[in-house]
């Protein structure tokens, strides 16, 4: 790589990565990650009819969101690829652009937070409570460096589901119930 291309990709690299030192322990919550865990919360709290419908839309618009975002990121990559090729690029073209990622996945974020606190309204004192509990779980194991539940070797998007103690176990904690 000559010094010209090794700058472009040290530029490059803290445009893209801009703000992530700041990560505080929530917002290392992921929702493919949170996704992952969902079908044991979701046997966990015994959710009528109505809960189930609430369940159901709340997944699929996150699968929805998570899929069209996974799809903005890819061309995002790609764009920067071929930009670092081009010898005469100019790098606030993928700064922009990197910007309007960030800003797409803002409100995102917020939509999704509102979608599934939809359904929290709609639960009982007692699902909330196992809800809380499972919130507490995994601020704690992201708290403490572990992966959390839904990670392999630090993979993320998938993986194993489940944990020590089943839904909220682990550290301590009973299981779900």
């Amino acid at each position: 790589m000559n010094p010209t291309s090794l700058v472009r990709a040290a530029a490059l690299a803290l445009i893209l990565h801009s703000g992530v030192a700041a990560a505080s322990p929530l917002m290392d919550l992921r929702a493919g990650d949170l996704l992952a865990m969902a079908p044991e919360l979701r046997k966990a709290l015994a959710l009528n009819a109505n809960q189930q419908l609430l369940w159901q839309q709340s997944e699929a618009r996150t699968r929805a969101i998570l899929r069209e975002r996974q799809g903005r990121r890819e061309r995002l990559q790609a764009q920067a690829t071929a930009l670092a090729q081009d010898p005469g690029a100019e790098l606030r073209t993928l700064g922009t652009a990197a910007d309007a990622e960030a800003q797409a996945s803002v409100a995102e974020d917020k939509a999704l937070r509102e979608q599934w606190l939809l359904l929290n309204d709609a639960l009982d004192d007692r699902q909330r409570t196992q809800v809380l509990r499972f919130l507490a779980d995994q601020l704690e194991r992201v708290r403490d460096g572990g992966p959390a539940r839904g990670e392999e070797g630090g993979k993320r998007e998938g993986g194993r589901e489940g944990g020590p103690g089943g839904p909220g176990g682990g550290r301590g904690r009973p299981g779900g119930g």
